[in-house]
């Protein structure tokens, strides 16, 4: 096992809090992986445990955490060295009160009446529940696949094993809780954001006419690995020219080429916790007067919402804020082309530009929009954008926060946002001047 960044504290309080939630009859049970290395955010959430095939039971009626384990098999001892099993897991260790072997959860499980479990699929790395969904819909649609995942199949066999027990969905009481995140968490949000940064600085580093998308995309993932992130928290985005006007383009298979921009959003997972970025320079170093107007008015009005953003106020009230401040500024903005002047007010007008929770995904669980006001200890996406259709250009600048007492603090701030800045920092050198291109002969 891992060494542990939250202390065994964090994930005992959560166990009981969740206890508490769910109501003094009834129990939970959360499902772990079935590969290692690929736990997912839920079980580790509420277990820090990343062993494959584990399941957590909180029997809110006795307040009392079970661990189930599975037996470690002699001959994988070897490759897999002295994994958790209940034979040589300590409960007083992992921070509950008793470990079996997972033999045994079904006897646990007969007595329970009303049993809450998430089901969702399991995020882990490089996933979301948004993504997750899609894929789901995706695979029940096609003829030839319609597996079912783990949490539909244990649902699945649950109902046919156990047919009086009244099943509920956990989610809701999972999302509320992961959306307030503890000083400890922000912690590790905190790492995973200057990670971010000095991927996103490096990229900018190592950007010229010639070189590959991928070599971008390399260059952050080696500051992530360097950093102690497990490795890229998702598929990062590096769209030169036109590709950004497909907003989630992941293809990064071409060359980059002088006179355009290039899009970059990515992020390491950090001990299962991860940030979210966005930025746009030029490949040849220098913003063209074009390309100083669309950016830099996403720039200002980024910074107009990152300026606003504070506890107890709605998403709605913020945006309002924003959009009358850069209404009033627009005049003051020069644009070379009407299309532009066009596409700088929609976005005024249109934009939301408070996205998704961040947290152990980049999309997050938890839902904040139109419903709730902001408190201390929610991370979000902010994410200006524009489009000017006539040209395919797709702008956007986008940092990670934590709304705090006062206001927020930027958890990616070490990412120039500055067009000046940006330029100083793509004359410096970067990762690829160690690999000159191949030449033939």
């Amino acid at each position: 096992m891992k060494k542990l960044f939250l202390d065994i504290k964090d994930f005992k309080n959560r166990q009981t809090l969740l206890m508490e939630k769910i109501g003094s009859h009834n129990a939970a049970l959360i499902v772990g992986a079935s590969t290692r290395n690929d736990q997912g955010n839920d079980f580790y959430y509420l277990s820090g445990i990343e062993e494959p095939h584990s399941y957590l039971f909180l029997d809110a009626s006795k307040k009392k955490s079970v661990l189930f384990l599975p037996r470690q098999w002699t001959k994988h001892k070897v490759k897999d060295g002295n994994a958790l099993s209940p034979e040589n897991a300590d409960p007083r260790v992992l921070g509950v009160d008793e470990i079996h072997d997972i033999a045994f959860l079904s006897t646990f499980l007969s007595e329970v009446k009303g049993l809450f479990i998430p089901t969702r699929s399991s995020e882990c790395i490089g996933l979301s529940w948004d993504n997750l969904q899609r894929s789901k819909e995706e695979m029940i649609s096609d003829p030839w696949d319609g597996r079912l995942d783990k949490s539909t199949h244990v649902i699945s066999l649950l109902r046919k094993r156990f047919p009086e027990m009244k099943i509920s969905d956990l989610c809701p009481v999972l999302d509320d809780m992961r959306m307030i995140k503890s000083q400890n968490e922000i912690k590790l949000l905190r790492r995973a954001g200057t990670l971010c940064a000095r991927g996103i600085i490096e990229a900018m580093r190592c950007t010229a006419p010639g070189v590959m998308e991928y070599h971008l995309e390399a260059a952050m993932r080696y500051h992530y690995l360097a950093g102690g992130a497990r490795d890229a928290a998702y598929k990062s985005i590096v769209a030169g020219g036109k590709h950004a006007w497909h907003s989630h383009y992941t293809a990064n298979a071409s060359a980059l080429k002088d006179g355009d921009l290039v899009l970059v959003d990515g992020a390491p997972d950090f001990q299962y916790y991860t940030s979210d970025i966005g930025r746009m320079w030029p490949v040849n170093g220098i913003y063209s007067p074009e390309q100083r107007q669309l950016y830099g008015f996403i720039v200002e009005f980024h910074k107009v919402f990152l300026s606003l953003i504070r506890p107890g106020v709605t998403d709605v009230q913020i945006t309002g804020e924003a959009a009358r401040i850069m209404t009033q500024r627009l005049p003051g903005f020069s644009f070379s082309k009407k299309i532009y002047q066009q596409a700088a007010q929609r976005a005024v007008k249109s934009s939301t530009p408070m996205a998704h929770p961040v947290g152990m995904a980049v999309h997050d669980v938890g839902e904040y929009r139109n419903k709730k006001v902001l408190e201390p200890g929610m991370v979000i996406a902010i994410d200006p954008m524009m489009r000017v259709p006539e040209e395919h250009l797709f702008i956007r600048v986008e940092d990670t926060v934590v709304v705090t007492q006062k206001g927020i603090e930027n958890l990616t701030a070490d990412a120039p946002l500055e067009l000046d800045d940006v330029e100083g920092i793509m004359r410096e050198k970067g990762l690829l001047q160690a690999y000159p291109p191949l030449t033939e002969g």
